[in-house]
């Protein structure tokens, strides 16, 4: 993962097996929240822990996964956790460390009924530290360019 300033000044460059487990984990979360439909996919093996609480481990091109996810009585997503991701504000040096992505306020935009707000937050020993919050706002699909 490349990150850079303003496209100039390279912030961090992670790579290696930690960043490529750490990516598939916000693959699979990125299908849990904004694509559900693709959950269907073999490479996932799901484990119910009580009526409302799964878990979903995941395989993707050597890589293997989990992920505790939440629901409310409606069926809505809450929570996705999981403790297969890595910290690393260099790209030089990782920490594997419990990451979350709690989601609420469910409303129908294009006719998909989605989470308006989420957050990603590191649980870190120390305390936790939100360095996302997302307000959804509008979503528009291009569905007719998919293949």
């Amino acid at each position: 993962m490349l990150i850079k300033l303003a496209g100039l000044f390279t912030v961090a460059d992670g790579r290696g097996e930690e960043m490529n487990q750490g990516e598939t984990v916000t693959i699979f979360n990125d299908m849990c929240i904004w694509m559900p439909a693709s959950l269907i996919d073999k490479k996932i093996q799901w484990e119910e822990i009580d009526p409302l609480t799964v878990r979903a481990t995941f395989h993707n091109k050597g890589n293997r996964i989990s992920a505790v996810l939440y629901f409310n009585e409606k069926g809505e997503l809450i929570n996705f956790v999981s403790d297969d991701r890595y910290y690393s504000p260099t790209g030089k040096n990782y920490r594997q460390v419990r990451w979350s992505t709690p989601v609420k306020n469910y409303k129908e935009m294009n006719g998909i009924k989605i989470a308006s707000y989420g957050e990603a937050i590191w649980h870190f020993p120390e305390g936790e530290y939100c360095y996302a919050k997302f307000n959804v706002k509008e979503i528009e699909y291009n569905g007719e360019h998919l293949k």
